[in-house]
């Protein structure tokens, strides 16, 4: 589950599988117009991450994928936006 926070993404996930214990974690992200940036090599056990140093107000992609022996086993990919407290800070106020 993806949340977005001041220029940083922090994303949770879970799984109903049980994973290899030499299973990794790769996260792929990119904004439209820019070449996918990507994580590995995380442990199989982490079950979020943050992603940071992001744009405000710009619409990443994100992919984490399970890979086992440098092949994606498990994937899913979510759209979200990092927001700093100026951008929702107004729509609060109303």
């Amino acid at each position: 589950m993806p949340a977005s926070g001041d220029w940083a993404i922090r994303l949770s996930w879970g799984i109903n599988v049980t994973m290899s214990a030499t299973a990794t974690w790769a996260i792929a992200y990119q904004n439209p117009g820019s070449a996918y940036l990507p994580i590995t090599g995380i442990l199989s056990l982490t079950r979020a991450y943050t992603l940071t140093n992001l744009t405000n107000g710009v619409r990443y992609t994100v992919t984490l994928s399970a890979m086992l022996d440098g092949a994606a086993w498990l994937s899913d990919s979510v759209a979200v936006m990092p927001t700093g407290i100026r951008l929702y800070l107004p729509l609060v106020l109303r």
